[in-house]
Protein backbone atom coordinates (compact mmCIF):
# COMPACT_ATOMS: atom_id res chain seq x y z
CA UNK A 1 0.00 0.00 0.00
CA UNK A 2 1.34 3.38 -0.65
CA UNK A 3 2.44 5.22 2.12
CA UNK A 4 0.12 8.89 2.41
CA UNK A 5 1.57 12.02 1.52
CA UNK A 6 1.94 14.45 4.34
CA UNK A 7 1.45 17.87 4.29
CA UNK A 8 5.08 19.99 4.61
CA UNK A 9 5.16 23.05 6.51
CA UNK A 10 6.09 25.89 4.02
CA UNK A 11 9.22 27.44 5.17
CA UNK A 12 10.13 28.13 2.00
CA UNK A 13 7.39 30.37 1.67
CA UNK A 14 7.77 32.10 5.02
CA UNK A 15 11.30 33.09 4.11
CA UNK A 16 10.61 34.54 0.68
CA UNK A 17 7.37 36.37 2.42
CA UNK A 18 9.55 37.54 5.11
CA UNK A 19 12.46 38.36 2.86
CA UNK A 20 9.57 40.56 0.81
CA UNK A 21 8.71 42.72 2.98
CA UNK A 22 11.10 43.20 5.60
CA UNK A 23 12.84 44.64 2.54
CA UNK A 24 9.86 47.27 1.11
CA UNK A 25 9.24 48.30 4.88
CA UNK A 26 12.86 49.12 5.90
CA UNK A 27 13.51 50.52 2.28
CA UNK A 28 10.58 52.74 3.08
CA UNK A 29 11.76 53.41 6.93
CA UNK A 30 15.38 54.23 5.86
CA UNK A 31 14.12 56.85 2.76
CA UNK A 32 11.75 58.66 5.27
CA UNK A 33 14.08 58.77 7.92
CA UNK A 34 16.90 59.96 5.64
CA UNK A 35 14.49 63.07 3.74
CA UNK A 36 13.74 63.94 7.59
CA UNK A 37 16.86 64.00 9.00
CA UNK A 38 18.32 66.17 5.68
CA UNK A 39 15.11 68.22 6.00
CA UNK A 40 16.23 69.05 9.86
CA UNK A 41 19.86 69.87 9.17
CA UNK A 42 18.99 72.01 6.50
CA UNK A 43 16.37 73.60 8.80
CA UNK A 44 18.90 73.63 12.03
CA UNK A 45 21.25 75.35 9.20
CA UNK A 46 19.37 78.13 8.28
CA UNK A 47 18.23 79.24 11.81
CA UNK A 48 21.86 79.03 12.78
CA UNK A 49 22.28 81.78 10.10
CA UNK A 50 19.26 83.83 10.91
CA UNK A 51 20.20 84.28 14.66
CA UNK A 52 23.92 84.62 14.38
CA UNK A 53 22.99 87.41 11.76
CA UNK A 54 21.21 88.85 14.56
CA UNK A 55 23.41 88.10 17.36
CA UNK A 56 26.70 89.23 15.42
CA UNK A 57 25.05 92.70 14.63
CA UNK A 58 24.21 93.29 17.99
CA UNK A 59 27.65 92.64 19.29
CA UNK A 60 29.21 94.90 15.98
CA UNK A 61 26.96 97.53 17.33
CA UNK A 62 28.32 97.34 21.05
CA UNK A 63 32.10 96.71 19.95
CA UNK A 64 31.79 99.92 17.72
CA UNK A 65 30.27 101.93 21.08
CA UNK A 66 33.17 100.28 23.38
CA UNK A 67 35.63 101.07 20.95
CA UNK A 68 34.41 104.87 20.55
CA UNK A 69 33.63 105.63 24.25
CA UNK A 70 36.51 103.71 25.55
CA UNK A 71 34.11 101.30 27.29
CA UNK A 72 33.38 97.79 26.98
CA UNK A 73 30.41 97.30 29.99
CA UNK A 74 27.47 96.82 27.43
CA UNK A 75 29.50 94.62 25.01
CA UNK A 76 30.80 92.67 28.13
CA UNK A 77 27.38 92.01 29.46
CA UNK A 78 26.14 90.73 26.04
CA UNK A 79 29.27 88.31 25.51
CA UNK A 80 28.49 87.02 28.78
CA UNK A 81 24.86 86.39 28.28
CA UNK A 82 25.83 84.70 24.87
CA UNK A 83 26.88 81.65 27.29
CA UNK A 84 23.22 80.93 28.11
CA UNK A 85 22.51 79.89 24.30
CA UNK A 86 22.79 77.06 23.17
CA UNK A 87 25.86 76.32 20.61
CA UNK A 88 27.52 79.45 21.63
CA UNK A 89 31.28 78.39 22.38
CA UNK A 90 32.69 81.68 22.43
CA UNK A 91 32.55 85.32 21.33
CA UNK A 92 35.15 87.42 21.12
CA UNK A 93 36.48 91.18 20.06
CA UNK A 94 39.70 91.73 18.49
CA UNK A 95 41.35 94.55 16.49
CA UNK A 96 43.53 94.53 13.50
CA UNK A 97 46.87 93.08 14.83
CA UNK A 98 44.90 90.19 17.07
CA UNK A 99 44.38 91.87 20.53
CA UNK A 100 41.65 90.82 22.52
CA UNK A 101 39.89 93.57 23.36
CA UNK A 102 36.54 91.26 25.09
CA UNK A 103 36.40 87.74 24.90
CA UNK A 104 33.77 85.17 27.05
CA UNK A 105 36.23 82.71 28.37
CA UNK A 106 38.54 85.30 30.32
CA UNK A 107 40.68 82.12 31.66
CA UNK A 108 41.43 81.41 27.94
CA UNK A 109 41.66 85.09 26.87
CA UNK A 110 45.17 85.21 29.95
CA UNK A 111 45.98 82.05 28.08
CA UNK A 112 46.68 83.76 24.63
CA UNK A 113 48.24 87.18 26.64
CA UNK A 114 45.65 89.18 25.31
CA UNK A 115 46.47 88.26 21.55
CA UNK A 116 44.99 85.82 19.00
CA UNK A 117 48.08 85.29 17.51
CA UNK A 118 49.83 83.65 20.17
CA UNK A 119 47.34 80.42 19.33
CA UNK A 120 46.94 80.29 15.63
CA UNK A 121 46.36 76.58 15.65
CA UNK A 122 43.34 77.08 17.16
CA UNK A 123 42.04 80.81 16.13
CA UNK A 124 42.44 81.45 12.22
CA UNK A 125 43.82 84.54 11.67
CA UNK A 126 42.79 84.67 8.18
CA UNK A 127 39.24 83.78 8.71
CA UNK A 128 38.90 86.10 11.85
CA UNK A 129 40.34 89.34 10.47
CA UNK A 130 38.42 88.54 6.62
CA UNK A 131 36.09 90.86 7.04
CA UNK A 132 38.56 93.63 8.04
CA UNK A 133 40.71 93.21 5.18
CA UNK A 134 38.21 93.02 2.92
CA UNK A 135 37.06 96.69 4.25
CA UNK A 136 33.71 94.52 3.55
CA UNK A 137 30.25 95.81 5.96
CA UNK A 138 28.93 92.38 5.43
CA UNK A 139 28.90 89.36 7.87
CA UNK A 140 30.91 86.21 7.05
CA UNK A 141 29.91 82.40 8.02
CA UNK A 142 32.60 79.77 7.93
CA UNK A 143 33.27 76.36 8.14
CA UNK A 144 35.63 76.25 10.88
CA UNK A 145 37.72 73.31 12.89
CA UNK A 146 38.23 73.67 16.75
CA UNK A 147 41.16 71.32 17.55
CA UNK A 148 39.73 71.07 21.45
CA UNK A 149 36.30 69.67 19.88
CA UNK A 150 37.25 65.91 18.33
CA UNK A 151 35.16 65.03 15.11
CA UNK A 152 32.22 62.38 15.62
CA UNK A 153 32.57 59.12 14.03
CA UNK A 154 35.18 57.50 12.17
CA UNK A 155 36.70 58.49 8.80
CA UNK A 156 34.58 56.11 6.83
CA UNK A 157 31.06 57.16 8.40
CA UNK A 158 32.29 60.88 8.12
CA UNK A 159 33.05 60.16 4.15
CA UNK A 160 29.65 58.63 3.57
CA UNK A 161 27.74 61.29 5.89
CA UNK A 162 29.82 63.81 3.63
CA UNK A 163 28.45 61.84 0.32
CA UNK A 164 25.04 61.62 1.41
CA UNK A 165 23.86 63.70 3.74
CA UNK A 166 26.00 66.49 5.17
CA UNK A 167 28.93 67.72 3.28
CA UNK A 168 30.63 69.61 6.14
CA UNK A 169 30.76 67.26 8.34
CA UNK A 170 34.34 67.14 8.63
CA UNK A 171 34.23 70.83 10.68
CA UNK A 172 33.00 70.81 13.96
CA UNK A 173 31.33 74.81 13.90
CA UNK A 174 31.03 77.78 11.98
CA UNK A 175 32.43 81.36 12.58
CA UNK A 176 30.67 84.14 12.49
CA UNK A 177 32.53 87.39 11.73
CA UNK A 178 31.69 90.97 11.08
CA UNK A 179 33.50 94.04 10.94
CA UNK A 180 34.00 96.27 13.55
CA UNK A 181 34.09 100.00 12.59
CA UNK A 182 35.14 103.29 13.69
CA UNK A 183 34.86 106.87 11.81
CA UNK A 184 34.10 105.01 8.64
CA UNK A 185 36.86 102.56 8.66
CA UNK A 186 37.52 98.84 9.97
CA UNK A 187 39.71 98.40 13.06
CA UNK A 188 38.86 95.02 13.86
CA UNK A 189 36.22 92.28 13.91
CA UNK A 190 33.42 90.72 16.65
CA UNK A 191 33.31 86.98 15.86
CA UNK A 192 31.51 83.92 16.98
CA UNK A 193 32.15 80.44 16.97
CA UNK A 194 29.21 77.86 17.20
CA UNK A 195 29.44 74.52 17.56
CA UNK A 196 27.89 71.66 14.81
CA UNK A 197 26.88 69.08 18.03
CA UNK A 198 23.22 69.74 17.75
CA UNK A 199 23.45 68.49 14.11
CA UNK A 200 25.56 65.39 15.38
CA UNK A 201 22.74 64.92 18.01
CA UNK A 202 20.30 65.02 15.49
CA UNK A 203 22.11 62.56 13.51
CA UNK A 204 22.96 59.74 16.57
CA UNK A 205 18.87 60.62 17.40
CA UNK A 206 17.29 59.60 13.94
CA UNK A 207 19.86 56.70 13.56
CA UNK A 208 18.61 55.00 17.14
CA UNK A 209 14.93 55.60 16.11
CA UNK A 210 15.90 54.02 12.52
CA UNK A 211 17.23 50.87 14.59
CA UNK A 212 13.98 50.83 16.52
CA UNK A 213 11.84 51.18 13.73
CA UNK A 214 14.01 48.15 11.93
CA UNK A 215 13.42 46.33 14.83
CA UNK A 216 9.64 46.63 14.67
CA UNK A 217 9.22 46.03 10.93
CA UNK A 218 11.37 42.87 11.28
CA UNK A 219 9.44 41.27 13.56
CA UNK A 220 6.04 42.65 12.45
CA UNK A 221 6.83 41.09 8.85
CA UNK A 222 7.88 37.46 10.87
CA UNK A 223 5.13 37.35 12.64
CA UNK A 224 2.68 38.19 9.57
CA UNK A 225 4.71 35.49 7.27
CA UNK A 226 4.71 33.11 9.67
CA UNK A 227 1.08 33.48 10.21
CA UNK A 228 0.42 33.56 6.45
CA UNK A 229 2.20 29.82 6.37
CA UNK A 230 0.23 28.98 9.24
CA UNK A 231 -2.93 29.52 7.21
CA UNK A 232 -1.40 27.93 4.16
CA UNK A 233 -0.54 24.75 6.17
CA UNK A 234 -3.84 24.12 7.55
CA UNK A 235 -5.67 24.92 4.11
CA UNK A 236 -2.82 22.49 2.76
CA UNK A 237 -3.88 19.59 5.35
CA UNK A 238 -7.70 20.25 4.74
CA UNK A 239 -7.54 19.74 1.17
CA UNK A 240 -5.33 16.64 1.76
CA UNK A 241 -7.79 15.23 4.08
CA UNK A 242 -11.17 15.91 1.71
CA UNK A 243 -9.35 14.27 -0.65
CA UNK A 244 -8.66 11.22 1.36
CA UNK A 245 -12.48 11.05 2.64
CA UNK A 246 -13.23 11.31 -1.33
CA UNK A 247 -11.29 8.78 -2.12
CA UNK A 248 -11.72 6.09 0.84
CA UNK A 249 -15.13 4.52 -0.81
CA UNK A 250 -12.77 3.57 -4.33
CA UNK A 251 -9.81 2.29 -2.65
CA UNK A 252 -11.16 0.55 0.92
CA UNK A 253 -14.04 -1.79 -0.83
CA UNK A 254 -12.97 -4.24 -3.60
CA UNK A 255 -14.22 -4.25 -6.61
CA UNK A 256 -15.82 -6.98 -8.26
CA UNK A 257 -14.97 -6.70 -11.70
CA UNK A 258 -16.76 -9.69 -13.21
CA UNK A 259 -20.09 -8.18 -11.67
CA UNK A 260 -19.64 -4.78 -12.67
CA UNK A 261 -19.05 -6.52 -16.38
CA UNK A 262 -22.31 -8.40 -15.88
CA UNK A 263 -24.10 -5.41 -15.14
CA UNK A 264 -22.68 -3.31 -18.19
CA UNK A 265 -23.33 -5.66 -20.76
CA UNK A 266 -26.28 -7.47 -20.69
CA UNK A 267 -26.29 -11.45 -21.23
CA UNK A 268 -28.96 -13.63 -23.37
CA UNK A 269 -29.71 -16.54 -21.95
Amino acid sequence: MQKDKQVQFPYAFVMILFFIIATLTSSGAIFYKYRQLVSQIDEFTIQVKNVSKTLITTYADAAELAYATRSSSQLLSLIEESKNITGIKEVFFVLDNGTIVAHSDKEKAKELKGNIANDEFYYNIDMILYPHVKQSRELFIFDYFVPDLPLPYTTIIRKYIQKFLYKDINTNSWLVTKAVYSKGKSIGTINCIIVKSPIYEMINSNYKELFYMLIILYGVALVFSLCTGIVLFIKQKRILLEVKEFSAPVCDKPVQMGSIIKEAIPVKE
